[in-house]
């Protein structure tokens, strides 16, 4: 059997797979075409692919049931229910964990943020996760007294372009049926970002507490990335405190970020807060 059947063997019996088959087929067929020249048999491969997409999708860190809550979200837009579609929105940030560590601080990070690079009108989430559900925390809508969220960002959504990048297909489907209902264009895309870099111009570009995990799962491309994101500020976050034992990781991840970007001449901003370290990097494209 040649190595390319090995390859489409792999990726059909992972693509098969409950656990991983609602993952990008791009990112399963990288993986599988490294395994297979190191395994050579389809069935350690697929191991190590499954091995690898555990440690890259982190299924530990939480989902909600996306159905249910598209169901939930359809009842509270119809209403129309502001207090609800807050509520299922906070519900949804709740089931994973990293945007569960962001909510008590959710409204002052992104008003620190933005009062940094000023208010966006385009936005690319790298790694999104569920972070789009933070959308209307984000102060984004068309300031009016007496506006609900939602009229405020019916007036900003015809500007507002919100692009979002993860390889979880059904994550990605159920962002763009929430953007849907707020009124903005469908632009939540499964894309494995580390060998695809995202295209798209923004104002800013998020990537939340993800790079050490990146790092570790594609080691070495973590700069490109960021030298390639077309972006005017780069907000790249990272936690303080380690999941398991409570470390301190504050000074290893300074240091750590601006080894990244060592060399350019890019200013940057740093923002701590209870849990989360941010750096605002103000990238100059012609650098």
């Amino acid at each position: 059997m040649s190595n390319e059947v090995d390859v489409e063997a792999v990726v059909t019996a992972v693509k098969q797979s409950a656990k991983y088959g609602d993952t990008s087929e791009a990112t399963i067929r990288e993986l599988a075409v490294e395994a297979v020249r190191q395994h050579k048999k389809s069935k350690p491969a697929i191991k190590a692919v499954r091995a690898r997409l555990h440690s890259i999708m982190a299924p530990y860190l939480g989902d909600p049931d996306y159905s249910a809550e598209a169901i939930r979200l359809d009842a509270a837009f119809a209403a129309p229910d502001e207090t609800a579609i807050g509520a299922i929105c906070r519900d949804c940030l709740y089931a994973h964990l990293s945007t569960r560590e962001r909510l008590p601080i959710m409204a002052e990070f992104y008003e620190r943020i933005f009062a940094v690079t000023g208010r966006p009108q385009s936005i690319l989430d790298i790694a999104c996760g569920l972070n789009p559900l933070a959308l209307r925390w984000m102060g984004l809508g068309a300031v009016s007294g007496g506006r609900s969220v939602r009229e405020q960002l019916a007036v900003s959504s015809e500007r507002l372009r919100f692009y979002a990048y993860d390889i979880h297909e059904p994550r990605i489907a159920f962002i763009n049926h929430y953007f849907r209902l707020e009124g903005l264009p469908e632009l939540a895309k499964v894309q494995d970002v580390a060998m695809d870099f995202p295209q798209e111009g923004a104002d800013v570009a998020l990537f939340l507490k993800e790079m050490p995990r990146f790092e570790r799962n594609y080691g070495g491309r973590g700069r490109p990335l960021l030298e390639a994101l077309r972006a005017r500020f780069l907000v790249i976050s990272y936690p303080t405190i380690s999941t398991h034992g409570g470390r301190n990781l504050t000074n290893r991840y300074r240091e750590f970020m601006y080894q990244l970007i060592e060399g350019h001449n890019w200013p940057v901003t740093e923002l701590l807060f209870a849990g989360e370290l941010v750096f605002i990097v103000e990238k100059r494209l012609g650098d």
